[in-house]
């Protein structure tokens, strides 16, 4: 008998604990951020993944709110490790974005959801210009990001202008979360905005993650590490962990011992060499890891067979941008890839 639903399309930590859906813990993916040396961490990994639902949990661990949240983790696995790593629950200032929905044909509607979505942060912070933390000036700039008023140069420094102001109301440094940092950029690639996105992306970043003294950590996820125009230049502090890193490499996506405990408790146990077949097709440094969203969706409705679910939410625009603007190595390459085959090192 069922005694839990399943999560299909829900990326919100706090939505699937409170409602009871079949939750995979990770959460000891907070301890090996809290672990972790480098001051900024970024983690690419491909679409359906879990980024989002991994940063809503940071967020959910770390933010310093009113009402505690501390619940949420109730036996789960970071609950166990005891009051080295709980205590830094609830202890910390949280900036929390995902850009994820940032999908547009031109730089204007770009940039223009980009601060909605920045208003929409400092809305939830309001309290700051409420009190007398901040001077006269310091309240007109908070305003003017509050009415879509500011200037680009004041986007671009928005996420180091709300840190410093969070860490003087708290006495206590700031935890930043961007979710698909590098969904815009795609977008500017493959729409012919590039250079806007690139340039504002670089001094968004630069000013949030570069030289932010009132940074506790900065995490990232996106799909790709953006490098051709250096957008991450001269941070020093950045450590970069993609599926080739042992770092994390269980921490998005499912492993096979997941899988299997999850059928389990949906009574598909049977049916692990069917799926094994179907959506076995990951290897992160070692460890064999299944696409979340697939076996998610399979297991909701597994009378409807096996589909294939991750491939059916592709958009494979850039690599055919790529394979039409690409020089003739390049689309060889490509097409080794979709073949099966194997580069040469």
């Amino acid at each position: 008998m069922r005694i839990q639903k399943l999560p299909v399309g829900y990326s919100d930590f706090k939505t699937i604990i409170d409602n009871k859906f079949y939750y995979i813990d990770k959460t000891l993916f907070i301890k090996e951020i809290i672990d972790e040396s480098a001051k900024v961490i970024l983690i690419p990994r491909p679409r359906r993944f879990g980024k989002t639902l991994n940063l809503s949990m940071l967020r959910y661990f770390f933010e310093k709110t009113e009402k505690s949240n501390g619940y949420l983790f109730k036996d789960l696995a970071i609950c166990r490790l005891g009051e080295e790593y709980m205590n830094q629950q609830g202890a910390y200032p949280v900036i929390f974005l995902t850009l994820k929905d940032v999908k547009e044909k031109t730089w204007e509607i770009t940039y223009s959801k980009i601060k909605k979505l920045l208003q929409e942060e400092y809305k939830r912070h309001q309290y700051l210009i409420e009190g007398n933390i901040l001077d006269k000036t310091d309240k007109i700039n908070f305003e003017k990001i509050l009415n879509l008023t500011a200037e680009q140069g004041d986007y671009e420094n928005s996420l180091k202008t709300l840190s410093f102001f969070l860490e003087r109301y708290h006495n206590k440094k700031v935890i930043i979360l961007l979710d698909e940092y590098d969904t815009p950029i795609q977008s500017g690639y493959l729409e012919n905005f590039y250079e806007h996105v690139i340039s504002f992306m670089r001094n968004f970043l630069s000013g949030g993650f570069k030289d932010n003294t009132s940074l506790e950590k900065g995490v990232l996820t996106g799909i790709l590490r953006v490098s051709k125009e250096s957008i991450f230049s001269g941070m020093n502090n950045l450590g970069v962990f993609t599926i080739l890193s042992h770092k994390f490499s269980d921490k998005f996506g499912f492993t096979e011992k997941e899988v299997l405990e999850l059928l389990k408790a949906f009574n598909l146990e049977h049916l692990l060499e069917d799926v094994r077949r179907w959506y076995n097709g990951y290897n992160f440094r070692g460890v064999t890891i299944y696409n979340p969203w697939s076996i998610v969706s399979y297991a909701s409705t597994p009378e409807d067979g096996l589909l294939p679910y991750w491939g059916n939410t592709a958009n494979s625009a850039i690599i055919h941008e790529l394979m039409t603007r690409g020089g003739v190595e390049l689309r060889e390459e490509l097409e080794k890839l979709i073949k099966g085959e194997v580069l040469d090192g």
